[in-house]
């Protein structure tokens, strides 16, 4: 260890970084090596009471207090970037497209309106069911006044059980009847909204598998029309060996670099390959500032 501290006592001040030190030291400016007890120039303890009795074990322990064990120790592995969420945006409907609104790169922001079906059949299909929520609606009203009517006579003696039973049977049937139809309604409203597809959160688009005036047909299988992808948040994955992953775990803290920056991330989930049996895939989930997009390369600081 003593070796590895040293310094040539003949290198000049400038000539720090050009000296055979071991890497790892060159690493950090020269001032931090003499804040720590050490000369510009030499290896030795700069003069003073405290500094020269203090031995080598003492310093490192002030380095580590200084920088933490993961700046010296820490392993680092190459990663890619991914989306942390992707969601697959379509439509339960079939019909023509009319309108497309976003391409592929572009940024939304949530509920806004990506694409839309021909809303011609649904907006119909709306009016109709509306005008028969209306016109049972008033059929129920002339039953429940037969029915309030025979009740007012069955309590006067003047009509028959029979009757009264058959006026309430009429008014069930009309309330039931003006329940489905109003049921009817909220399915006509929904496949109205259903015809227009919007971004359930602020993302970028990945994806888009439709164009202007084509039909699709979703009664048996959902076209998956866009994808999109939620901004934000943002995974670092990486194979890793099993040894290495003895020393993590999930929801672990671990520094990603990307482009010179650093993000504090945290262990989502560490599975086994498909590929490659023999490696492990670790994913580390990070909030990026802003301008990171997937498929770039990052690295991911492995503790020890």
């Amino acid at each position: 260890m003593i070796r590895l501290l040293s310094l040539n006592p003949r290198l000049k001040r400038g000539d720090w970084h050009k000296s055979l030190m071991p890497q790892w030291i060159k690493k950090y400016p020269l001032n931090l090596w003499v804040k720590l007890g050490f000369s510009e120039t030499t290896a030795k303890p700069i003069s003073g009471t405290l500094r020269s009795h203090l031995n080598l074990g003492f310093r490192l322990l002030l380095l580590v207090a200084a920088f933490g064990v993961n700046p010296l120790l820490a392993e680092e592995i190459s990663a890619t970037i991914r989306w942390a969420e992707i969601s697959t945006i379509s439509t339960p409907l079939s019909g023509r497209i009319s309108t497309i609104k976003v391409q592929v790169g572009d940024a939304v922001k949530k509920d806004a309106l990506l694409a839309t079906l021909d809303p011609r059949p649904w907006r119909a299909a709306l009016k109709r069911a509306q005008a028969e929520v209306a016109r049972l609606q008033g059929d129920l009203k002339d039953v429940q006044r037969e029915y309030d009517r025979a009740k007012e006579l069955f309590d006067r003696t003047v009509l028959s059980t029979t009757a009264l039973q058959t006026a309430e049977t009429r008014f069930n049937v009309a309330s039931a009847t003006l329940q489905r139809a109003e049921a009817d309604l909220e399915l006509a409203r929904l496949d109205l909204e259903y015809s227009q597809l919007r971004a359930p959160f602020t993302g970028v688009i990945t994806e888009r598998n439709i164009n202007n005036g084509e039909t699709v047909a979703n009664r048996c299988n959902i076209t998956p029309m866009i994808r999109i992808a939620r901004t934000g948040d943002l995974l670092a994955v990486a194979k890793i060996t099993p040894q290495q992953a003895e020393a993590l775990q999930s929801g672990q803290q671990l520094i990603v670099r990307v482009d010179g920056e650093s993000y504090q991330g945290i262990v989502r989930y560490i599975k086994p390959t498909l590929n490659n049996p023999a490696l492990l895939e670790l994913a580390v989930v990070f909030t990026a500032r802003g301008g990171l997009v997937a498929g770039q390369r990052a690295v991911v600081q492995l503790a020890h």
